[in-house]
């Protein structure tokens, strides 16, 4: 029942997304943006009271866009929406369904209610109610599903190989990090003999907080988009928004005084060079506190250095790597060697950021929308709390002197 309507409705959606493209109708004039709005208002107030009607009448309720039920290839496999762990959600296609329908104020099914007020119980976790002292703080919005969250980190960490190698954790609240310090070597005893104590020293980690947020405006007409078609704007959009800021604070965030982390240039060891960027990876080897600081290490350097090292000449003037259909730099000294673009011309860092940089996410990414009528579009802004700190000494940056 409500079939032939509902096929009508979004016939007429897809010729609304179609002009909205263009421009222009098919006479070439100028289409009307508040007419066109108006009208697709009207069809999605239809079809939500379609769907309405028909789940009173104990129909299946199908989705508000013209793609396929999510949901319909896995009712045989046993799938359940409701889990005891509110988190969990976050991974379920129902809540990543309902996260998106729920900014595009379009209308759930069950399921995907379900699924959102679950997500709520986390997200009102974090209320603060006034005082005389403070604002109160009421986190309103949506926390982003789960896949959308590991496959921001996972993008970011394919532009970036340090932000990809730090070590990762989301214990929210934490924000020491015990490590050993030093500890007694063993020594050889004798038949019978007492075995001597391990002398133990541990020391705390301590990670600074960075907040980092990005707001992006998304006009009435891009909304017009289907339920996929959405998330995977946002998406792109979001990492391009947050790419820069997080990735720029873990190489070079000065610490909590800036409320940026603490990065890992602020507590590894500093070593201006003069000369090219080989010979100073060579010295700067030897700069390390400990051996086992090396163990496991990469080499990070600058586009700069690579251009640098891939164009140089030895002494009968051939080239030292073949800049031309070459495989790269891939390592130097045994070690391996990755680019990043985020470090600066000139710099480089040197160490195993997997063992001794931790990052910790506090507040997983959420989001708020705020409508704007005057301006025909819907500000979406991604909010989100993480910190992060390097084990002092264990890595050492390079930076090549100022002239």
């Amino acid at each position: 029942m409500f079939e032939k309507r509902k096929s009508e409705i979004n016939r007429r959606k897809a010729e609304i997304r179609e002009l909205l493209e263009k421009g222009v109708d098919a006479d070439g004039n100028a289409i009307n943006i508040d007419n066109i709005t108006e009208e697709l208002r009207q069809l999605n107030a239809e079809l939500s009271d379609l769907d309405r009607r028909a789940a009173a009448l104990g129909e299946a309720s199908e989705t508000s866009s013209s793609i396929p039920n999510p949901f319909a290839e896995q009712r045989n496999e046993g799938h359940e929406t409701e889990s005891s762990e509110p988190r969990a959600v976050l991974a379920t296609p129902e809540y990543k369904s309902a996260f998106a329908k729920t900014l595009l104020n379009r209308s759930l099914t069950e399921k995907e209610s379900r699924a959102l007020d679950t997500a709520l119980t986390t997200t009102a976790t974090t209320f603060v109610a006034p005082s005389g002292s403070v604002d109160g703080v009421n986190n309103g919005g949506l926390f982003i599903p789960t896949d959308m969250n590991l496959s921001l980190l996972e993008h970011i960490g394919l532009v970036s190989p340090i932000f990809r190698d730090v070590s990762k954790t989301a214990v929210p609240g934490l924000t020491k990090f015990p490590y050993r310090s030093t500890i007694t070597k063993p020594k050889n005893v004798k038949e019978n003999a007492k075995t001597p104590e391990t002398s133990i020293e541990w020391k705390d980690l301590t990670l600074s907080i960075s907040e980092i947020a990005a707001t992006i405006p998304v006009s009435w007409r891009l909304e017009a988009m289907a339920v996929k078609e959405f998330i995977s704007y946002l998406m792109g959009e979001l990492t391009e928004q947050m790419e820069d800021k997080s990735v720029t604070e873990t190489i070079y965030g000065t610490g909590s005084t800036d409320d940026q982390l603490s990065g890992i240039s602020k507590d590894a060891v500093k070593y201006e060079y003069e000369g090219t960027a080989l010979d100073a990876i060579g010295v700067a080897l030897g700069k390390f506190k400990s051996k086992k600081h090396l163990v496991g290490a990469k080499i990070y350097v600058s586009n700069t250095i690579i251009n640098d090292i891939s164009f140089t000449k030895d002494a009968n003037g051939n080239y030292i790597y073949t800049p031309i259909n070459g495989a790269g730099i891939k390592s130097i000294a045994t070690y391996p060697v990755e680019a990043d673009p985020y470090l600066n011309d000139g710099d480089f860092i040197i160490g195993n950021l997997s063992r001794y940089y931790k990052m910790n996410e506090h507040e997983r990414i959420s989001i708020t929308r705020d409508v704007s009528g005057a301006k025909r579009r819907n500000d979406y802004t991604a909010y989100g709390i993480w910190s992060g700190a390097l084990q002092p000494e264990t890595v050492v940056y390079g930076v090549k002197k100022a002239k």
